[in-house]
């Protein structure tokens, strides 16, 4: 494993706002969905293919209205479907470092609604947040994605060998 240096620059006190702002998605009725390569990201992830995009790569969505909290970092040009919120500037803020921060900061306690959860984008746009100098966010994304990467490794192991274990319990007691 590499080791991980931090720059350690002094880290700053802002908001969400000003981080990384967040809108509605756009609509796209089913009936003028055509299917294409920018997949469309809607409040639970990516629901479909189009021939257009609407926001370039790469992109942070959450679900703004059904599921909401749930975070998707997309590397290709995509449609932010109008059930979910999308960053529309990173304002020169590491976009993967966005990610983070939007997932650490818990965006389904923002939600409200009796029936339908609903995210009410200003409501977090208040929220204060400490960041450090993009430098430092590139370092410590990198080191959550390799996290990330190890315990998707993990998880599919883990998958193999329940499955072996039901395979030979299975012809145990044949």
């Amino acid at each position: 494993m590499s080791r991980v240096i931090c720059v350690s620059y002094a880290w700053e006190q802002r908001k969400a706002v000003d981080i990384a702002p967040l809108q509605r998605g756009f609509d796209l009725p089913k009936n003028k969905m055509k299917d294409g390569k920018y997949p469309v990201v809607m409040s639970n992830g990516i629901n479909g293919y189009h021939t257009e995009y609407k926001a370039k790569a790469p992109g942070v969505i959450t679900g703004r209205s059904g599921t909401i909290g749930n975070l998707h970092y997309i590397t290709s040009n995509y449609w932010p479907y109008n059930t979910a919120l999308w960053v529309t500037d990173f304002k020169e803020n590491n976009p993967l470092y966005v990610f983070y921060i939007y997932k650490i900061l818990g965006l389904e306690r923002y939600g409200t609604g009796s029936g339908v959860p609903t995210l009410n984008r200003n409501d977090v746009h208040d929220a204060k947040i400490f960041i450090p100098k993009p430098e430092e966010q590139a370092i410590i994304s990198n080191f959550f994605r390799h996290l990330d990467n190890l315990i998707t490794l993990h998880q599919r192991e883990l998958e193999k060998l329940k499955n072996i274990k039901k395979a030979l319990l299975e012809k145990m007691f044949v």
